[in-house]
């Protein structure tokens, strides 16, 4: 097998991995909070402390690439992810519990740093960026019946993370194939500097990633809660009408590669917005469900690729002596977002429901203008 296409197929196999380990907490959050009898204030820090050591590790991490170098930081993504999943099984406590929570958003921040990075240095043909971020999606969609099965049949939730371990371990055993020298083309330095955010390019572009992300989580956080509220949707149809959302959105991904290939990444950015707008204001206006799917299914069919496009061109639009700069950009407001986008959007939520679309209006705007303003106007790459 060609060394490049393995290098490919085993990031693939680790976004997969990892988004069923990341993925597990959310429909955890409600047990949590009554076996360890925690208020719902406190409960509420858990997975703010994931986001938050995920972006701390994005930025530590960048740090530790020159030193110990792609594989060896993909293993200890993984072995601190076995780690995490140790300390949650055997958690008395809850703030045991949430230091190896603390442990996982290491683990997850390390895992997607060095993975993307991984794809990155691989050549163009074999970084598929879209097809990554849907074996991302298709483990955060199959991670759920897993979840509902664990509970009803009232099995402790701590033991999920025991299949975590066993993914985790079977990775192990898969990175000792892959050969990232010949992939990333020794003759150029590993270098991981954040100076590069000084060209204007990879400054707009880490924003627009910014921007995308908070948009992305604020949506499938308040999809549910603005259905309930302004379409008389019940919590019982919730969890169907996201599954179907994630769904199309995992479907627009696994086919996105060749779509952005055909038409462009930039032409897809400078469109995509426009759509995902519509959406909003049909959910916004709406008075029925009808109307309320349909606007969420252009939404998630929209905005599906608009990762991997921002993350494609970005990577494939600077010097190959600055992709590993430009990954653990990428990485650092992408967390950054997580962290702090979802945190100001779910506060207006809270104010008006309503404001969470509208704010998601403004950050499309934005995703829409810069990608014209490098469709139209011809720039140069860092060199």
């Amino acid at each position: 097998m060609n060394k490049d296409y393995r290098n490919m197929v085993i990031v693939f196999i680790g976004y997969f991995f990892s988004s069923l380990f990341s993925n597990t907490l959310s429909p955890f959050i409600t047990t949590i909070k009554n076996n360890y009898n925690v208020s719902s204030n406190t409960i509420a820090i858990l997975p703010s402390v994931v986001y938050f050591a995920s972006f701390g590790m994005s930025i530590l991490g960048a740090r530790l690439m020159q030193k110990i170098g792609l594989k060896k930081g993909l293993r200890t993504g993984f072995c601190l992810t076995i780690l995490a999943s140790l300390i949650i099984i055997i958690s008395k406590s809850f703030y045991v519990l949430l230091f190896g929570y603390f442990i996982s958003g290491l683990a997850i921040g390390m895992m997607s740093l060095f993975s993307s990075t991984i794809l990155s240095i691989l050549p163009v043909k074999y970084q598929k960026f879209s097809f990554a971020n849907a074996c991302f999606g298709l483990g955060g969609i199959l991670i759920l019946p897993i979840d509902r099965l664990i509970l009803k049949n009232e099995i402790k939730f701590n033991y999920t993370y025991i299949i975590h371990i066993l993914c985790m371990c079977f990775l192990l055993m898969l990175v000792r194939k892959m050969d990232i020298q010949s992939s990333s083309n020794s003759k150029h330095h590993v270098k991981v500097s954040f100076d590069i955010i000084k060209n204007p390019l990879v400054m707009f572009f880490s924003i627009a990633i910014f921007f995308y992300v908070g948009a992305e989580i604020s949506t499938t956080n308040w999809t549910g809660g603005f259905l309930e509220k302004c379409y008389g949707v019940t919590k019982e149809e919730v969890p169907n009408i996201l599954s179907g959302f994630w769904i199309l959105f995992t479907i627009g991904r696994s086919i996105g590669d060749k779509l952005l290939e055909k038409i462009g990444q930039l032409k897809f950015l400078a469109i995509s917005p426009a759509i995902s707008i519509m959406g909003i204001i049909i959910i916004l206006t709406g008075t029925n469900k009808i109307q309320a799917l349909a606007g969420l299914a252009i939404i998630g069919i929209s905005i599906a690729l608009m990762y991997p496009a921002l993350q494609g061109y970005l990577i494939q639009h600077v010097g190959k002596e600055n992709v590993y700069s430009a990954s653990a950009i990428i990485m650092i407001f992408n967390y950054l977002g997580a962290t702090f986008l979802t945190y100001i959007i779910g506060f207006a939520g809270g104010i008006n429901i309503k404001y969470v679309f509208i704010i998601q209006i403004m950050f499309y705007v934005y995703i829409a203008l810069v990608s014209v303003r490098y469709l139209t106007f011809k720039t140069k790459n860092v060199r």
